[in-house]
Order: C-alpha cells, then structure tokens, then sequence
C-alpha cells in the first residue's frame, strides 16, 4: 500500500468529532464521500481511540515506515 494522500484523507475526517475510534473515522470517511485509498488506509489503522487528526495522520505514516 502506498502512502495516503494526506490533504483528501484530512478532508474525509474533517466532521469527526474528536477523540474518535476507528471504526468512526471509517463512517465519517465513508459518509464524506472518500476515495477507496483513503477508505483502504483508514482501514489499516489500529483499532483505537485517536484524539485529533494528527493523531489519525501520525498512525497513517507510522504504517508506512
């Protein structure tokens, strides 16, 4: 899997109302209308609660190191 683009996968969370879980960062994702990539990366990430989008961010990257 390749690196997110990290500019569309902060507009997918944008309306996530923070610390969230996964799974609510998938439906909020989901519901905002994102590509399958970034449904795909958000996937990837650990089943656990995040406090903000650079949270989310800083998971995404860490996958990808």
């Amino acid at each position: 899997m390749t690196a997110p683009n990290y500019h569309r996968l902060r507009q997918a969370i944008a309306g996530a109302r923070f610390p969230c879980e996964q799974g609510d960062l998938l439906r909020q994702a989901a519901a905002a209308g994102a590509d399958d990539d970034t449904l795909g990366h958000l996937s990837a990430l650990p089943r656990r609660s995040y406090d903000d989008a650079d949270a989310v961010e800083t998971a995404c990257k860490q996958l990808h190191e």
